[in-house]
Parts: C-alpha cells; structure tokens; sequence
C-alpha cells in the first residue's frame, strides 16, 4: 500500500510539474500556440478544447485518484487498529449455566363408577341368576359386588417420564374396581356369570396405567385435574371395542385422549362367560388425573 501510494504521488508531482511548465511555445497544449494554430479559424472545433483543457481535467484525474487512495488506505489502517484492539479483549467464558426445571409430581386413580338407579341395590358374594339366556355377540354390562370392590384394591408407586419436565414422579394408583351398570340390554335381561378381567387382575391393570399414562404436558403446566371415565367393550376375543368417553376431564381433552391411547393399548383380556359361553361384555373405568 505504501508503494503505491508513493507512486501516486510521484505521478501527481510530475503531472503538477508539467501542468505549470506547459505554457511555453514547444508545449502542444501551450495557450500562445494554441491561439496561432486556431487564429481565424473556428474555434469550437474539437481539437482546440483537447487541447486547452488537457492538463485541467489531467489534473482532476490525478487528484481524484490519490484522493481514492488516501480514503481507502485511510479505512484499512483503521480497520487493523480495531482488530487490534479486539483481540486485547479478555476471552468469553465458555461455561454454559443449565436451568433444571422444577419436578411436577401427579397421580392417577382408578375410582369405581357410583351406582346407577338400576344398580343401587347392593350385590351379595353370589350373583343371582335370573333365567340366564345367552345370544350371540350380546353386549352386557358388567358388575361388580361390594365384597370384590373391596377385595380388589390395590396401590403401587409409579414413575412417568415426561417430555419437558424431565422425570415427574408419581403418586398413588390404586385400583377400586370398575365395571358398573343395570346389566339390562334388551329383553330379557342377562347377567355375566365370570366378568371380564384384566390379565393379572385389578393389581396388575393398576400397575399397567401407571406405567403408560403419562400425563399431559399442557394439563400439568395449567395445573388442570379432574377424573375422566371411559366405558368400552371387552370383546369374545378379549380385545378392547368401542373406547368411548362417559365423563371426560372439563377443559382437557388431551386427558381423555390419553386415558383412551392407554386403554386401546391394553393387552387382551379374559372375556366375560355366562352360561359357560364367552360373551361380550362393557366395562367402567374411571382414571382421575392428580398433581400433588
């Protein structure tokens, strides 16, 4: 850079020199000679102006040219002294400061149906067959007495992994029993004689929706709670039909579709029998949703 600005201005000081030198007779560009060269003759003639203002706009040129270089040479030494002085800058620490979001921890109960008008009398240790008839492929109701509601109670710890909040711990599951209803489908009536059953029991079905539900992500961060109660059907095959919503959870349907998700899931059931014939049967569960 320093190179050529020094021949910029060696060119510039030769031009500035021939610029002042140039009004002696020999110069073409002379003024006197251009006068007796043109005299009486037309002067707007091309070649007259070249000539007269050859060293001006040389001159211009020539300064425009080291103007050029002085601005540009001018930006580069200033953007070498901010280099400079940023590399004296103290180095960024590196060290990356990782916020744990706080733990939610919930529960999920399973909670028995409340009896129904026609189911409101208490059911004894035996069930009281009245003319059991069996149709095929009849859906009937299940239900469950007071002695297997309270035989059937089972608590276990679980733990569900979220997406967000890392690792939420929970509560209690315990399972009451389900499975409610008037056990009237048409005339006549009909009444299971073995209630469909989860593989393992009431227990192990615990176990299995506290292991699979999880709980939504934006029920937990708007703090919503509530019971949703599902009813299906437990097929002759064991497989679940028809998971529909009785009561879902006000203002959370993303609770509902997960109990269902977790439902259809399920692994096959024992069918309900009567009258030693597999038959279809319904099916009450309830499933609360709880942070504490």
């Amino acid at each position: 850079m320093e190179i050529i600005i020094l021949i910029t201005a060696l060119v510039l000081a030769v031009s500035l020199y021939d610029f002042f030198t140039s009004r002696s007779w020999q110069q073409v560009t002379s003024s006197s000679r251009n006068d007796v060269v043109f005299d009486e003759r037309n002067k707007e003639y091309g070649a007259y102006r070249i000539r007269r203002d050859y060293d001006r706009n040389l001159l211009f040129v020539l300064l425009g040219i080291a103007g050029s270089i002085a601005i540009a040479y001018g930006s580069l030494m200033y953007y070498y002294s901010f280099r400079k002085d940023a590399e004296k800058l103290p180095p960024v620490d590196p060290t990356v400061t990782t916020i744990t979001p706080p733990l939610i921890e919930f529960e999920m109960e399973i909670e028995p149906l409340p009896d129904d008008g026609a189911a409101a009398t208490q059911a004894t240790n035996t069930t009281e067959y009245i003319n059991p008839v069996v149709v095929d492929d009849v859906v009937t109701t299940v239900t469950l007495t007071q002695d297997q509601l309270e035989g059937t109670q089972a608590s276990t710890s679980t733990s569900t992994t979220g997406s967000e909040f890392g690792t939420t711990t929970g509560g209690e599951v315990t399972a009451t029993g389900s499975g409610t209803g008037d056990g009237d489908i048409g005339e006549p009536a009909i009444f299971v004689q073995r209630e469909a059953m989860f593989p393992g029991g009431y227990t192990a079905m615990a176990k299995y929706l506290g292991n699979n539900i999880k709980y939504p992500e934006l029920a937990l961060m708007g703090g919503i709670e509530g019971k949703v109660t599902l009813r299906f059907i437990v097929g002759k095959d064991g497989n679940i039909e028809n998971v529909t919503v009785a009561r879902g959870v006000p203002g959370c349907p993303e609770c509902d579709k997960e109990a269902i998700r977790v439902v259809k899931s399920m692994p096959k059931w024992e069918p309900a029998m009567n009258d030693n014939k597999i038959v279809r049967s319904y099916f009450n569960l309830p499933i609360t949703f709880k942070i504490k």
